[in-house]
């Protein structure tokens, strides 16, 4: 009975422990302020949530082309490529919920716990606060 019992409590902690080493790092998941910065000066804000390397952005991402506003005000999804200590690399995923928005590539460093900074690919610099 005893060799059983401990047998069962073994296999339980192994499990444990190899359920614990599955889930990933995702020091950044949670609500973000966003704000854009163009090289031609414009700025403009956003709202981002990361869930277990995924989320969404909120707000506007730019146009490709003829495209007019349909690229404000929006709700489009993001993957998260990589979130360490050290770095957050994402992409917002603008054409696919509107054909003539941009996809926006976005990798940034932590410069305190709350603020990262970083690029966004093809457009500016970009500032993220938790909220």
């Amino acid at each position: 009975m005893r060799i059983k019992l401990f047998t069962m409590l073994v296999s339980a902690a192994l499990v444990a422990a190899a359920s614990a080493q599955e889930q990933a790092d995702v020091p950044y998941d949670g609500n973000w302020s966003a704000t854009v910065l163009a090289a031609d000066g414009a700025r403009q804000g956003s709202r981002l949530v990361i869930k277990n390397f995924a989320g969404t952005w909120y707000g506007p991402v730019g146009h490709a082309g003829n495209a007019k506003g349909s690229c404000k005000s929006r709700k489009f999804p993001v993957t998260v490529q990589e979130s360490n200590g050290s770095k957050l690399a994402f992409t917002v995923w603008g054409a696919t919920i509107e054909p003539g928005c941009k996809d926006l590539t976005i990798e940034l460093k932590p410069t305190t716990e709350n603020v990262l900074d970083g690029t966004v690919e093809s457009v500016g610099t970009i500032k993220l606060v938790r909220r």
